[in-house]
């Protein structure tokens, strides 16, 4: 049995965002489809993904993996 290194750096990888007004929306990251905006639990803004399809920007940025961002087709062109 391989004991866990907790040093190690979680691995990161490209991962869709979207930007609205400038400002990034990075994919929460357990809940589907919820986009989070900076801020706290109780200031931030948040979108959901249809939303944000109709508002925002795509992009990507190198993040932790999410699961569920595999569903939003095509962001991967990017």
């Amino acid at each position: 049995m391989k004991l866990m290194d907790f040093n190690k750096k979680a691995e990161k990888v490209k991962q869709p965002v979207f930007y609205l007004d400038g400002i990034a929306y990075l994919p929460h990251y357990s809940q589907r489809h919820l986009w989070v905006g900076p801020g706290t639990e109780k200031t931030r803004l948040t979108y959901s993904t249809t939303e944000m399809n109709e508002k925002g920007r795509m992009g990507s940025m190198f993040l932790w993996k999410r699961s569920w961002t595999e569903d939003i087709w095509g962001w991967r062109i990017l």
